[in-house]
C-alpha cells in the first residue's frame, strides 16, 4: 500500500476494512484483528474470532490472575521473591542477565513482566500463582475462558550468570493461546474498571502505559505521548502489550486519543513465512500497519493523521 499519509479525519468504514483486506492479502501468514472504539461501540475486525498464539501478550492475562489472587489475599504483592539459578529464563527481560540472588518484591516481578516482557519474572509469577492449570481457572472465572496459559517459557538462560544446560527439543506448543476478539474484551474490560475490580484494573492500565516496546502497534505513529503524559492533539497515548515469536506478532491493548476517545485493539500476524527476529521482520510491518489504520479509522484531528507516509492507503475520489 502507498500514499502519502497525510489523511485529514479519518479513514471511513468501508476504507479501514478494505485497507485490513489488503494488508491480510499481502501476508505470507495469518492476520487477526479485533479493534473496538469504547465510547461507540464501533468495531473494525478480520478474522476476530480465529485462535492465535499469543507469545507474551499473555503476560497480561498472567498479570490479571496475580491481582485476583491478591485480592482473594493469596498473594502479597509486597512479599520479598529472591531468584534462584533455577529461576533464570531466556528471551525477552533484564533478570537473566543477572546474578542469581536478586532481591525484589511480587509487585517487582508484575512490573518486569509487563514493561520489559521479562520471562524470568513471568515463570516465577506462574510458579508462584500455582501453574498454567490455576492461572486458567482463574481467567475463567473473571470471565476469559478463551484465554489460555499453556506452560512456563522454557528458554534456557544465558551463559552470562549461569553454566547454559544443554539444549533441549522445543516445545511442542505455545505459551498460549486466544482469539483476537478475547484479548481485545479483556482490555476493554480493564478500561471499563470490571476486571478483578476498578481499582485493580486501574493498577493494570497504569502498568501497562509503561510499556517499553513501541516497534509494533504504533510503529508508524509519529508521535505518542508518554506514560505520565495524557493523548495531544498528534500524540495518542497507548496502555499495551506486545508477544514476538519467529512465526508471530501480536499487540493488544488501549489506544488513547485527543478529546477522550479509547480503543481497545489486538492486531496479529501468525503461522508467517518470514520467522526472523529482526526490526525489518514480515510481521512487525504487518501489525504496524494495522496500528496505523486503526488510528486513522478513529482519529478524532483535528488535522493529518499522524503516521509516517507511506502507511496508509491512498485517498481516492
Amino acid at each position: 500500500m502507498t500514499g502519502d499519509g497525510g489523511h485529514a479525519g479519518t479513514l471511513e468504514p468501508g476504507a479501514a476494512r478494505a485497507a485490513v483486506a489488503a494488508v491480510a492479502a499481502a501476508c505470507s501468514g495469518h492476520v487477526g484483528l479485533a479493534a473496538r472504539h469504547l465510547g461507540t461501540g464501533e468495531e473494525l475486525s478480520w478474522q476476530p474470532d480465529e485462535t492465535i498464539q499469543t507469545a507474551s501478550t499473555v503476560k497480561v492475562a498472567v498479570l490479571a490472575e496475580v491481582m485476583r489472587q491478591q485480592r482473594a489475599g493469596l498473594v502479597d504483592l509486597a512479599a520479598p521473591v529472591t531468584l534462584r539459578p533455577s529461576d533464570l529464563t531466556g528471551g525477552s527481560g533484564v533478570l537473566a542477565v543477572l546474578r542469581p540472588g536478586l532481591g525484589c518484591t511480587v509487585a517487582d516481578l508484575c512490573t518486569l513482566m509487563i514493561t520489559v516482557s521479562d520471562n524470568t519474572a513471568t515463570n516465577v509469577l506462574i510458579d508462584l500463582l500455582g501453574g498454567a492449570a490455576v492461572v486458567n481457572r482463574g481467567l475463567a472465572a473473571l470471565g476469559y475462558p478463551g484465554i489460555r496459559l499453556t506452560r512456563k517459557i522454557g528458554m534456557p538462560p544465558p551463559r552470562l550468570v549461569v553454566t547454559r544446560p544443554a539444549p533441549e527439543p522445543p516445545p511442542p506448543a505455545p505459551i498460549g493461546t486466544a482469539t483476537p476478539a478475547e484479548l481485545c474484551r479483556l482490555l476493554a474490560g480493564l478500561h471499563a474498571g470490571t476486571v478483578v475490580d476498578r481499582a485493580a484494573s486501574a493498577q493494570m492500565v497504569t502498568t501497562l502505559r509503561y510499556q517499553q516496546d513501541q516497534s509494533l502497534f504504533p510503529r508508524a505513529f509519529l508521535e505518542l505521548a508518554g506514560p505520565d503524559e495524557p493523548p495531544a492533539p498528534g500524540a495518542p497515548a497507548l496502555a499495551h502489550k506486545t508477544g514476538c515469536v519467529s512465526d508471530f506478532r501480536a499487540d493488544t491493548g488501549l489506544l488513547f486519543l485527543p478529546g477522550g476517545g479509547t480503543v481497545a485493539y489486538c492486531a496479529a500476524a501468525d503461522r508467517l513465512a518470514d520467522q526472523t527476529m529482526t526490526a525489518l521482520a514480515e510481521g512487525d510491518e504487518i501489525v504496524g500497519r494495522l496500528g496505523a489504520i486503526v488510528l486513522a479509522r478513529w482519529w478524532p484531528g483535528p488535522g493529518q493523521v499522524p503516521v509516517r507516509p507511506g502507511w496508509l492507503p491512498a485517498r481516492t475520489g
